[in-house]
């Protein structure tokens, strides 16, 4: 079987102080071999999506030995936590040639460095990360991933947010049975806990697909793996969490908020300051993911200063220019206007008197030559 890599449809990275989550997109058909790998060697993959779709000439045939395992399921099992790794579904994946057919395996899938990933149990994540600005999402994993994972003491992690944020959490990769279950009721041993408020609202032990979320009710999320040996030859879990909403920001000094929801905000500075970076009175801001459009805190409002005769102010002048001006001509438009008015009465008066003068000495003379032909 020869090796084909169909290729890279695309890569973005996002680029992040002491670290990165680079997604990488690649496609290949059932008997091809697809490779995944990651530019940086401390970098883990992560299974993000993974779709199939038959190609025009297949013929599925249900009926197979093997239990109908989902290609993203496949893929965990041969990629998921490693750096690198080639994966060809009609091999890899028990039962996949018979019931899948011909076609074309869809991957997408992200590269994470160590450090975006926590990988020790009984860790609370602050978001945003205090020790990298900005950073409001990462990856849970527990130690041994994805060889084995154990210890008779359960594995937990708490994450927090903003009281204005709340946590999404998926489910990538679970791995802690060898047989899945009939019934979510029957993961009584090893299994995966999410307890939100002191409440636990979701238990599982066997995979999802598509992979589970869960958003947070309240602004903290406990996250237990409970395990009944001390080592246990499976993956065990991967998760994602990122903060969902934007933090009220605080209003820099001399200024305050005029509108605040859920995807905008609007500051004014006071009266006689202004925004030193614009030279403005307001500022606008949209919430983009769990970030402000702006790198935040926001510049403090600055005190207007008038401009002396050797050190003009610019930024006055502009604020003169667009304030002062602009009504300053409407005032002169107004005065042109109005002296025009002015003149033509005043023109059309005149010319009234002119008109009536010469109607009383058309009628005196007419009166004089009456006088003088009698």
């Amino acid at each position: 079987m020869f090796i084909i890599l169909i290729g890279i449809l695309f890569a973005s990275l996002h680029s992040i102080s002491g670290g990165h989550i680079e997604t990488v997109s690649a496609s290949g058909c059932e008997s091809c071999s697809i490779y995944l790998t990651c530019k940086h060697f401390t970098s883990i993959i992560a299974i993000i999506e993974a779709s199939f779709v038959p190609g025009t000439n297949a013929s599925l045939e249900v009926s197979t030995p093997f239990p109908i395992q989902y290609p993203r399921q496949c893929l965990n099992h041969r990629c998921s936590g490693n750096n690198h790794c080639s994966f060809i579904l009609n091999e890899d994946c028990p039962g996949a040639k018979n019931y899948w057919g011909e076609g074309t395996l869809y991957v997408k899938y992200s590269c994470i460095t160590e450090d975006r990933v926590v990988k020790y149990c009984n860790r609370e994540i602050v978001l945003p990360d205090p020790n990298n600005v900005g950073i409001s999402e990462g990856f849970i994993r527990n130690p041994g991933y994805p060889r084995f994972y154990g210890g008779q003491s359960p594995c937990r992690w708490k994450i927090r947010v903003p009281s204005e944020q709340r946590i999404q959490l998926t489910i990538f990769d679970i791995s802690v049975i060898v047989d899945n279950p009939p019934t979510e009721g029957d993961c009584t041993k090893d299994r995966l806990e999410i307890i939100d408020s002191e409440i636990l609202v979701y238990s599982t032990c066997h995979q999802k697909e598509p992979p589970k979320e869960y958003l947070s009710l309240s602004d903290s999320l406990e996250i237990v793996l409970y395990s009944s040996q001390r080592l246990t030859p499976l993956r065990g879990i991967l998760l994602h969490y990122t903060a969902v909403g934007c933090p009220t920001p605080v209003p820099p000094a001399d200024s305050y908020l005029v509108y605040i929801n859920d995807t905008f905000a609007a500051f004014s500075c006071c009266v006689g300051y202004v925004f030193p970076d614009t030279g403005t009175k307001t500022r606008q801001l949209t919430c983009e993911g769990s970030t402000w459009s702006e790198i935040m805190p926001l510049p403090n409002c600055e005190q207007l200063e008038y401009p002396s005769a050797s050190e003009p102010l610019p930024k006055l002048r502009e604020i003169m220019a667009s304030e002062l001006i602009v009504p300053a001509v409407i005032i002169v438009t107004l005065f042109i206007l109005n002296s025009m008015v002015l003149f033509f009465i005043n023109r059309a008066k005149k010319r009234n008197e002119i008109e009536h003068k010469n109607e009383e000495i058309g009628a005196l003379n007419s009166e004089e030559l009456s006088a003088v032909v009698t």
